[in-house]
């Protein structure tokens, strides 16, 4: 898989970052409850659940499927690290054999790309979120904008309503279609739909829409495994291991297994890009911009 393709697939996970064998849209199915929670309700119960989730390390088995030259579908296979912490920094390194050909990462300024896959010449693609427009990463066959990517794993608060604010962030139904509770909210470049278990408050699925309800990225999760929280005793909190996420509009998918993960401690060199292309040695680094801010 080139560089570029591996790319277009890739950013479908963060597209959250998840992974394989997941539960499709044709899921589990859960009982509707006597009283359906208002917005307000549902977004604290949600909150609580994903509090000890602010921090993720894992080991990682991926599936990245991407249309073919043939058109046909490529399929390649590795496994990885995935680092993240809210609300803005995340980390995938994509290996084979021991050895790291793509590193997919952002921080709170910017997001990139690390093309290791030609050992003589590595380059990498960086941008800033506050240049990041729907034409540029187009190019890169991301139709989210990259702050989004990370809403897609089921592990971001939902927003509240702040001091003095009169409307609710968000609204809260029954989807009688796949019996869970169906959750809306703003995004960054549209709407974000999760659809919950009504108990468990576990998300089940992430959309995310854009304008006309448009779909620009979808997210099936489950298999939920115990994520422990380093230094503390209390009852794990629970992390879906399992994810497909898809981009209708690129073709590209990619399913992902999460194992060993927890929230730790996860070292800052990571997240930061300089050092990222010191360390594995790249030969060209490209800045992504828009066309009329390119001098």
């Amino acid at each position: 898989m080139s560089g570029r393709a591996a790319l277009a697939a890739l950013v479908v996970v963060f597209a959250a970052l998840l992974l394989g064998g997941c539960a499709s849209t044709g899921g589990p199915r859960f009982e509707r409850p006597a009283v359906v929670p208002g917005y307000p309700e549902a977004a604290a119960r949600f909150n609580a659940r994903v509090a000890r989730l602010d921090r993720v390390w894992s080991r990682v088995n991926i599936t990245l499927r991407s249309p073919g030259e043939d058109g046909g579908t490529s399929v390649d296979r590795a496994e990885g690290y995935l680092q993240l912490e809210q609300p803005d920094k995340t980390s995938l390194s994509i290996m084979k054999v021991g050895a790291t050909y793509f590193y997919l990462g952002s921080d709170a300024e910017g997001y990139w790309w690390l093309d290791m896959s030609e050992a003589e010449h590595k380059t990498a693609l960086y941008g800033k979120h506050a240049e990041a427009t729907p034409e540029l990463v187009a190019e890169l066959g991301l139709p989210v904008h990259p702050r989004e990517l990370l809403e897609l794993f089921g592990i971001t608060p939902l927003p509240v309503r702040g001091p003095g604010e009169v409307v609710e962030p968000g609204s809260v139904d029954w989807d009688e279609s796949r019996g869970m509770l169906r959750v809306r909210t703003g995004a960054m470049w549209g709407q974000r739909v999760v659809w919950l278990d009504p108990v468990t408050m576990a998300p089940q699925r992430v959309e995310l829409l854009g304008p006309g309800g448009v779909l620009r990225a979808v997210c099936d999760m489950g298999r939920y495994i115990s994520a422990p929280v380093r230094g503390d005793g209390r009852v794990p909190p629970k992390l879906a291991s399992q994810y497909r996420v898809e981009m209708p509009t690129t073709g590209a998918r990619a399913t992902l297994e999460l194992y060993g993960a927890e929230n730790k401690p996860i070292n800052a060199r990571a997240f930061d890009f300089a050092n990222l292309v010191e360390s594995y040695g790249i030969d060209e680094v490209y800045l992504l911009r828009a066309k009329d801010s390119r001098e």
